[in-house]
């Protein structure tokens, strides 16, 4: 099939990029929206961004996390229920201690031995790419509401678009000359880039 056939998604990620910064500095701000969202819908849909709150704060918790040896999954130490259990007589004896610190695994209910837990102490360093943002701000009523709206909405620009231009970033990576179909051009054009008829 001719190029010239084909949805040219370069040209329109420039015009929806450009499109966005334009919007955001005119306060057009559904416009703007608009754009990223376009910008985002053209990507694959394994390399999108989640555009979500809840996502984004389960994924930017920091701290120490505890591995379950059960079920496998991750619990933010902070949030988990801790015991101290009296060890019986023979067994206190053995560990050197009364008494034994275990944890109860907010997925799936058992108890774990900190002494045996693994533990993973999660800090982001800067910049960091993730394929998830928060919800875009709101704008609240009053003239106090519109100024911080913009510096949020700003702010939120920003993150996304960078998010959103590190995904077209690694899907060009992932797919710099790829050998395959659509990257046979010999097929559909001659030496000069003309289709051929």
């Amino acid at each position: 099939m001719p190029q010239s056939r084909l949805p040219d998604v370069n040209t329109a990620i420039i015009v929806y990029r450009r499109e966005a910064i334009t919007d955001l500095k005119g306060n057009k701000y559904d416009a703007c929206l608009g754009a990223l969202h376009a910008l985002n819908g053209m990507l694959p849909k394994e390399y999108r961004v989640t555009i979500s709150t809840m996502d984004y704060n389960a994924m930017m918790k920091e701290g120490l996390f505890a591995t379950c040896k059960f079920c496998t999954q991750e619990s933010d130490f902070r949030t988990v229920r801790t015991f101290e259990l009296v060890l019986p007589f023979v067994n206190s004896i053995v560990a050197a201690q009364a008494k034994e610190k275990i944890w109860l695994c907010d997925k799936c209910h058992k108890e774990n031995r900190t002494g045996e837990t693994k533990f993973t102490n999660k800090i982001f360093k800067k910049p960091y790419y993730l394929r998830v943002v928060p919800d875009p701000p709101t704008r609240k009523d009053g003239m106090m509401g519109r100024t911080q709206f913009h510096m949020q909405f700003s702010s939120w620009f920003w993150t996304t678009l960078g998010e959103l231009e590190a995904q077209l970033a690694q899907f060009r990576d992932d797919n710099w000359k790829k050998p395959g179909m659509l990257y046979d051009m010999d097929e559909d054009f001659g030496d000069t880039g003309e289709d051929k008829y």
